[in-house]
């Protein structure tokens, strides 16, 4: 990926034959400029993808306080619920926000998305799009020559990189292991998609348990989901058609357990009594299932609140990424409820 070479306050005011002055009336709004004018700037602005760097930003102005956000899958419940925490903690912080959704984040282009928010004047950016596959490579050498910093959500980090995450292999091992603390032997897993780096960070905590309960792990064990309630049922359909056995599963979030929880009723079997179900989130319905649902509890709003503080950080110069190392690392809780409960058979 090829990442074009910073366009100066110098090669807009040359573009649109005004002054550098104007150019930086324009965009801060200093001074009064033309309607012709402002109108003429902005469209070479948009043109050339105009990208300060520090010098003309801080020619242009000393802080825009105003924060970048690249997301993607609001559709589900954790990314969704960490956008509210990083809305939450830039209000108060005194910051707006531009969003900018990604919605093939394991192959959609980032530079033009890039370019977007420097032309915007943004002062820092939280990436919080999930890892998948190796899409961090090309994220990473388009992010490495910003002139703003970043934060990282959700991703494993490399040197001089910040981000903030859930422990979500702690998470999963939480769930085997009170699977296994309440006398089930035979725990299924549904994970999320494999190139996700959560789900495999879910699915390490499951079989880290399993090891360390002298369980040895039978591929027939294992069955993949996409998030989806659906594919949480197939899921389960195919794990019991696989692995009759099977006396509880760990489902990496809970719209897979929920579905997972029809399933076991279309097959006849009672939770807790046949079959226990562990899921991931604690998402509002997991409460109201019946029986209601055992899940893993991520602080998504806390994330995102996270997220915005350790960038002001950087930001104001309080710390660099390197300072930092691999960032701040969440601990999820453990929510029991029905679902899980061993009842004497």
């Amino acid at each position: 990926m090829s990442i074009k070479q910073p366009v100066t306050i110098n090669d807009v005011a040359r573009r649109a034959q005004v002054s550098v002055s104007t150019v930086s009336n324009v965009l801060t709004g200093n001074r009064p400029v033309s309607a012709k004018t402002r109108a003429q700037v902005m469209l070479v602005v948009e043109e050339l993808g105009f990208r300060p760097n520090r010098l003309a930003r801080g020619l242009v102005s000393r802080s825009s306080k105003t924060i970048g956000i690249v997301a993607s899958g609001l559709e589900y419940f954790g990314p969704s619920r960490t956008l509210v925490g990083i809305e939450q903690e830039a209000s108060e912080r005194g910051y707006s926000l531009i969003l900018s959704l990604i919605h093939e984040p394991a192959t959609e282009e980032v530079e033009p998305i890039v370019n977007h928010l420097i032309t915007h004047q943004v002062d820092g950016i939280i990436w919080a799009i999930p890892q998948i596959g190796q899409n961090r490579v090309w994220w990473k050498s388009a992010v490495e020559r910003l002139p703003v910093p970043v934060v990282f959500l959700n991703h494993a980090m490399w040197p001089g990189s910040l981000g903030v995450d859930i422990d979500n292999c702690q998470g999963g091992f939480m769930a085997a292991s009170h699977l296994l603390a309440n006398g089930f032997v035979n725990i299924g897993l549904i994970a999320g998609p494999g190139q996700w780096y959560a789900a495999e960070m879910r699915k390490k905590g499951w079989e880290t348990a399993l090891h360390e309960a002298g369980r040895a792990i039978d591929p027939r064990q294992l069955a993949e989901g996409d998030w989806t309630p659906q594919s949480g049922e197939q899921a389960f359909f195919d794990l019991m058609r696989r692995y009759p056995e099977m006396d509880a599963v760990f489902a990496a979030n809970d719209q897979m357990a929920i579905g997972a929880m029809r399933a076991a009723s279309d097959l006849n079997l009672r939770i807790p009594e046949d079959i226990a179900i562990v899921g991931f989130d604690d998402v509002p319905e997991a409460a109201f299932t019946r029986p209601r649902l055992t899940t893993v509890r991520q602080p998504v709003v806390g994330l995102g609140r996270l997220s915005v503080k350790a960038l002001i950080r950087l930001i104001a110069g309080e710390m660099e990424p390197g300072d930092a190392g691999v960032g701040a690392m969440l601990q999820p809780s453990l929510i029991v409820r029905e679902s899980s409960q061993r009842v004497a058979r």
